[in-house]
């Protein structure tokens, strides 16, 4: 039994003060702002790391743009469709304008043919300007081209399609008509993110520009566009450019001229005017789409026809020896049809022993020329005058044969000869060709006889009336009396007869008259191939980097430098 007066230990419970009260709540509300801070924060820098890499994203999308449009672009100008050539614009400059103010500058190419912008060729179909790249004409500013379709996105975000478009800013170049359109290109492209339906002059999500330089050349791509004629001084009448079997053969016919002006009116390029300025006549079609029009381009150097220079030389003499052929009896202190004599010394010397049947042939062999050696062999010439006299040469794919109407050098000595002019005249029956060895038969080879003069031109002007026999630098011939060679005469003319007159060849003279009877040039040769090929394979003018000489195709070829990107 438990005893009434038991106590029972009970413990006392302890009561917080008021004051401590106030401060735990305190502490509490502390703890839960840092808490809220802390998400806050967090919950902010994931969207601001969102919004970055968006950022980033955008901006990665607009490079790829301006990339694209540069392709588009590239593409555009290097469009092998000669119907649709943009390639000149390559040498033309392309300014951005006033990108704020529309109007302010004229933007896009600039004119073709103005003072300071002019195209060599003169003639080029300008009608096909691509819309990524502007005619000059146009005063608004650069349109936004699309890369992307409308109905389609490059992001699902929720919002409105996203599209990359791009537009060509600026373009200058160094590879102007004074620098025969080979030089450096450097190109501007903006490539832009934008919201479908949004204005992208004024709201874009990403823009960038594109820096691209580019090594820009001109050359002649085919051989149909090479020059078979050409010259500042063009009378042509109904000359022809034939194939071997008579059909329409392969060229273009250069006119050399010294201003734009008569072609940048509305009929400067008709092919009837154009058949006028080369002196054709109205009804030749065989010219008629083949005569281009170059401003002050020039024909090409005399350093094409080198292959080692070797200069002909009598045996065991160390002087150029100059030759001369007549068979009218005009050499008086020669006495002879064949004459030489060495450039120091103002005496020729007869030549009976070169002569055969019964003087009607001349053959100057292989091992006469040159003494047999070389790769080349360079013959001076002051004076040929033949009627009936066939002036044979020995030549060969390893030794062609260049006939210079020129002096080897400035010591060389006048001839005491009166008469000599430093022309070539071929009447209707006699003949100049190169042959095999041993052979009697024009061996047809075009590449292997080339005629040449580099001489300074002569003073006064010179035109289609000027005469081999009181004229210097001047090539006359008729009929078949030159079947095959390859006329180069940067001051000279080259004049054709009354007779029927074909020569398979080329002529790249200051003046070709051959307007005074039928004049065919044959630019086929044996074995299906060309003159200019031929030419090419024989002269090694490819490891001359020789770009060709005729109607151009002007090209951007790759990257001179890194490109860059900027970001505004």
């Amino acid at each position: 039994m438990k005893h009434p007066f038991t106590s029972t230990y009970r413990p006392l419970k302890r009561r917080a003060p008021k004051q401590e009260k106030g401060l735990s709540l305190v502490i509490s509300l502390m703890m839960g702002m840092v808490l809220i801070a802390g998400v806050t924060g967090l919950l902010i820098r994931q969207l601001t790391a969102r919004k970055l890499a968006a950022s980033e994203s955008y901006q990665q999308m607009a490079e790829t743009a301006a990339l694209n449009g540069f392709n588009r672009i590239l593409s555009e100008l290097n469009d092998d469709n000669s119907s649709n050539y943009k390639g000149y614009l390559l040498t033309l400059d392309h300014h951005g304008g006033d990108i704020d103010n529309s109007g302010i500058k004229k933007w896009g190419w600039n004119a073709p043919n103005p003072i300071d912008f002019p195209l060599r060729e003169l003639c080029t179909n300008r009608s096909q300007l691509p819309e990524a790249v502007p005619a000059s004409s146009n005063t608004r500013e650069p349109p936004h081209v699309e890369l992307t379709e409308s109905t389609s996105s490059q992001r699902d975000d929720g919002k409105a399609n996203l599209q990359l478009q791009y537009r060509l800013r600026g373009y200058t170049t160094t590879a102007t008509a004074s620098n025969n359109g080979t030089g450096e290109g450097r190109f501007q492209i903006e490539g832009l993110v934008v919201r479908d339906g949004d204005d992208p002059g004024k709201g874009y999500l990403a823009r960038t520009l594109l820096l691209r330089s580019l090594y820009v050349n001109s050359i002649v791509a085919g051989e149909g566009d090479w020059a078979v004629l050409a010259g500042q001084t063009l009378s042509l009448g109904d000359a022809e450019i034939l194939s071997e079997n008579g059909t329409a053969g392969d060229g273009k016919v250069l006119l050399n001229v010294n201003s734009a002006r008569p072609y940048l009116t509305a009929n400067g390029c008709l092919p009837s005017k154009l058949l006028e300025d080369v002196g054709a006549i109205r009804t030749n079609d065989n010219l008629e789409n083949r005569i281009v029009p170059i401003l002050e381009k020039g024909l090409p150097t005399s350093n094409l026809w080198n292959l080692g220079l070797n200069q002909d030389k009598a045996s065991e003499s160390d002087q150029s020896r100059i030759w001369s052929f007549d068979d009218t009896g005009a050499l008086n202190d020669c006495n002879a049809i064949a004459c030489n004599r060495d450039s120091d010394s103002a005496d020729a010397y007869a030549r009976d022993d070169l002569v055969e049947s019964g003087s009607s042939v001349i053959r100057l062999d292989t091992s006469e020329l040159c003494n047999g050696t070389g790769n080349d062999c360079h013959v001076f010439v002051e004076h040929i005058n033949l009627t009936n006299t066939r002036l044979l040469i020995e030549t060969s794919a390893s030794r062609p044969v260049v006939l210079h109407l020129e002096y080897p050098g400035t010591s060389t000595v006048d001839p005491s000869e009166p008469g000599i002019t430093g022309s070539i005249n071929l009447g209707s029956g006699a003949q100049l060709c190169g042959v095999n060895s041993g052979s009697n038969t024009c061996n047809g080879k075009p590449e292997q006889l080339i005629i040449l003069s580099g001489a300074p031109k002569p003073g006064g002007v010179r035109s289609c009336g000027v005469s081999p026999s009181t004229d210097k630098y001047v090539l006359a011939f008729d009929g078949d009396s030159l079947p095959a060679a390859s006329v180069h005469l940067l001051p000279g003319i080259v004049k054709t007869g009354t007779n029927n007159t074909s020569l398979n060849g080329l002529i790249w003279a200051d003046g070709i008259c051959t307007d005074a009877g039928p004049f065919a040039l044959i630019t086929g040769t044996s074995g299906d191939s060309t003159v200019v090929r031929d030419l090419n394979e024989q002269w090694d003018w490819e490891s001359q980097n020789f770009p060709g000489y005729g109607q151009t195709v002007t090209r951007g070829i790759r990257g001179t430098g890194l490109d860059t990107f900027r970001r505004w």
